[in-house]
């Protein structure tokens, strides 16, 4: 039985044939449904929708209005469309992708191949993130639609233990003097954060194995990066890199602070100054100050090349040369950004001590031996 299907959407029929013929000597178990037209791709999407993969799409056919080969292929809305609706890898697989050289520049699951180049590399790639579980997490039916729903209702349900709480809060939220439907936009947002802290407080927490012992938990470093997806310009744990330049600033200024602040309390971000020796990794990670006194490093992912904060070189920043003259480039998870903002704080605080004669002292210690 399949696992699901690929949507292939080529109007030339020797083509798929071709294609159709090279995927049948693959190990992938997913179906292989071909169309020629955007009207049967529609047709299968709506059909189908549970058990779509991925999408292949050519941009245009061999027989291309010159209106199409200018920058409006007739497919191209279809691909937007499915972009938006669809948590899956597309793939366009087009002898003209100079028409869209400007199009999906920032969507990591959109891949642009071009088409002399063997349709293999689009194989391949599927089967990569159907056999690591990736495809698994994110299409429809999937993981984040079925597992994770689950667990944040169960994980939501479990933070009420009496059936007055809910009404407590509700009416803590509205306070004595409003109306509900003033509060209610409040309330909604209130909830949605308890449901998401109770299932990244669990996702967190170390498993038990067969025994009932708690088995160690590790993150990859990937997820201490995160692309912020709001629309505040400048959040505490920011990374800012400058236009032009490969100087980049950390944001330190607290989060109380940091929206009405005209001034940003920043640090140098040193790019791509890690640890390397494997001795001193793993203390790197723990943010061991044996190894990098008062300043923080950061590993290197697969999406951020890592650096070195150089806590000790703080200075304020007017928010608006900030904004004008930087932009985000990437942010730190709320976790590590506490940890860091700790450690700038001790250096900080520190309170000094007028230096001690090393001469002096060294005489006396080899007095007492």
């Amino acid at each position: 039985m399949n696992d699901g299907i690929i949507l292939h959407l080529e109007n030339d029929q020797n083509l798929l044939k071709e294609y159709k013929s090279l995927y049948a000597q693959l190990d992938i178990n997913l179906e292989y449904v071909t169309c020629t037209n955007a009207e049967e791709l529609r047709k299968k999407i709506n059909e189908r929708k549970a058990e779509v993969k991925a999408l292949i799409f050519d941009l245009v056919g061999d027989k291309a209005s010159a209106e199409e080969l200018e920058g409006h292929p007739e497919f191209l809305k279809y691909i937007k469309e499915n972009f938006a609706e669809f948590n899956l890898p597309i793939f366009i697989y087009s002898g003209h992708l100079d028409i869209i050289d400007e199009e999906f520049t920032d969507s990591g699951t959109v891949h642009k191949i071009p088409k002399d180049e063997s349709i293999q590399i689009i194989y391949d790639k599927i089967k990569l993130l159907l056999d690591s579980g990736f495809i698994d997490v994110f299409c429809p039916g999937g993981i984040l639609e079925t597992e994770i729903h689950r667990d944040l209702h169960r994980a939501f349900t479990m933070q009420f233990l009496k059936n007055t709480e809910i009404e407590a809060i509700i009416n803590n939220i509205k306070g004595e003097n409003d109306k509900l439907e003033d509060s209610a936009e409040r309330i909604k947002k209130i909830f949605k954060r308890i449901s998401i802290r109770s299932l990244l407080s669990e996702l967190l927490l170390p498993e038990l194995d067969d025994e009932g012992k708690l088995k160690e938990e590790t993150v990859n470093s990937v997820e201490h990066y995160i692309r912020r997806i709001g629309h505040i310009p400048v959040w505490t744990g920011d990374i800012f890199k400058k236009k032009d330049s490969d100087d980049f600033l950390f944001i330190l200024t607290p989060r109380c602070n940091v929206i009405r602040a005209d001034s940003i309390l920043v640090c140098p971000f040193i790019w791509k100054e890690i640890i390397k020796k494997k001795d001193k990794i793993s203390k790197m990670l723990q943010g061991d100050p044996h190894v990098s006194g008062y300043d923080r490093h950061l590993p290197p992912s697969p999406i951020f090349e890592g650096g070195k904060l150089a806590l000790s070189k703080y200075k304020m920043l007017p928010k608006q040369t900030l904004l004008e003259s930087y932009s985000l480039y990437i942010s730190l998870s709320d976790e590590l950004t506490n940890e860091i903002i700790g450690k700038f704080g001790a250096h900080f605080f520190r309170t000094g001590i007028t230096p001690w004669d090393s001469r002096e002292s060294t005489d006396i210690i080899n007095e007492k031996k």
